[in-house]
C-alpha cells in the first residue's frame, strides 16, 4: 500500500471513528456544535446520531474503496458532506454561540479542505 492510499485509508478510518462516537454519544458532538442545552434534548440527539450514522457509512465506504485504491468518488462525497456541514453552520451562525461557530467552522472547513487535497492528489496519480 502506497502513501497516497494510506492517507485515504486514514481519512476513511477517521470518519468511521467520528461516526461511531457521534452515534454513541450524540450530545457530546452536538454540544460542541450547537451548545449543551440544545444538544441534550432527545430530539436533537436523534439528528446528531443520524449524522454519526452518515459518517459511519462514509467512513466504511471510503475505507473499503481506499483498500482497492479507488477512493476518489468517496472523497468527493465526503468533501461535499463536510461543505454542507460548514454551510449549515454559517447559515445558522447568528443563532449559535460564537465559540461553537468557530470550532465547528474550523473543523468542517478543515475536513472539506483535507478531502479536496486528498482528491487532488488522488487524481494527480491516477
Amino acid at each position: 500500500m502506497g502513501f497516497r492510499q494510506s492517507l485515504n485509508l486514514g481519512f476513511g478510518l477517521s470518519r468511521l471513528v467520528f461516526g461511531i462516537v457521534a452515534s454513541a454519544v450524540p450530545e457530546r458532538v452536538g454540544s460542541t456544535w450547537i451548545g449543551e442545552k440544545d444538544a441534550s434534548r432527545d430530539t436533537v440527539k436523534t439528528v446528531f446520531r443520524a449524522l454519526g450514522f452518515r459518517d459511519i457509512a462514509l467512513g466504511f465506504g471510503m475505507t473499503e474503496a481506499a483498500l482497492r485504491d479507488q477512493a476518489g468518488p468517496w472523497l468527493t462525497v465526503a468533501m461535499l458532506s463536510d461543505l454542507g456541514d460548514f454551510s449549515a453552520t454559517m447559515i445558522a451562525r447568528d443563532h449559535l454561540d460564537s465559540k461553537s461557530v468557530l470550532i465547528t467552522g474550523f473543523l468542517t472547513a478543515s475536513a472539506t479542505v483535507a478531502a479536496a487535497a486528498l482528491l487532488a492528489v488522488d487524481r494527480t496519480f491516477d
